[in-house]
């Protein structure tokens, strides 16, 4: 997956532009909603890409964000973007979403991963999700719907991976009820389907993606993370 996404932000650079993502202006525009407090909040952004939504959200709530990706074409430009801000409240890693040791963040915020990653692979990052993330700490996703029109049936579908296909990359579309099994370790406080056109090198696409945010519930209630029975 990495050689893929480098190969694609070497060919394409700032592919979605310089515009936030749907997830980041979720967040800047519902901060009361959801809760985020006047004094700075520990913030790690999965698969920040080029570092437009980190960026953003630095600028709009107090804040200290890393962002990490795999692609290292995609962390050096973030890093070339950060260097034109002031303050140095945002810093990027090149990694793994699995390495970070780090726990305790405030909030974990993934925009636009969970659709692009196998099984497993979503599986890996909903454990350094839960990990990472405090008790009571805000998580927020977005990812594709099944309804989306970009994706829904176009490629080869996946055997035993369903409402997922292979046409130039992979992509797995999500059901409401998935998500809501899938995200289990939080209370889940908002749930939603978000229409919207998506800017992209060459022209636009039209996506209904899903934006889930919820509060991590206390660490008892996850024994196993403790090797307990």
């Amino acid at each position: 997956m990495q050689m893929s996404w480098d190969r694609q932000y070497g060919q394409d650079g700032h592919v979605w532009g310089e515009r936030p993502g749907e997830l980041a202006l979720f967040v800047v525009e519902n901060r009361r909603r959801l809760g985020l407090p006047e004094e700075p909040v520990d913030i790690l952004d999965v698969g920040c890409g080029y570092g437009r939504d980190a960026l953003y959200i630095s600028r709009s709530i107090p804040c200290r964000i890393l962002g990490i990706d795999s692609s290292a074409n995609a962390i050096a430009m973030a890093r070339e973007l950060c260097g034109r801000e002031p303050g140095g409240s945002v810093e990027f890693h090149c990694c793994d979403f699995g390495e970070p040791a780090a726990a305790g963040y405030d909030i974990v915020f993934m925009a636009n991963l969970y659709q692009v990653l196998r099984p497993d692979e979503r599986r890996r990052l909903r454990d350094a999700a839960r990990r990472a993330l405090r008790p009571g700490g805000l998580l927020l996703l977005s990812t594709l719907s099944v309804n989306d029109p970009e994706h829904r049936g176009k490629g080869r579908p996946v055997e035993n991976d369903a409402n997922s296909f292979v046409d130039e990359k992979y992509v797995h579309l999500c059901t409401k009820a998935e998500l809501e099994a899938d995200f289990d370790f939080i209370e889940i406080g908002g749930l939603f389907e978000h229409e919207y056109d998506e800017p992209r090198a060459g022209g636009k696409h039209h996506h209904i993606s899903w934006i889930l945010w919820g509060r991590g519930r206390a660490r008892e209630t996850h024994a196993e993370d403790e090797g307990m029975e």
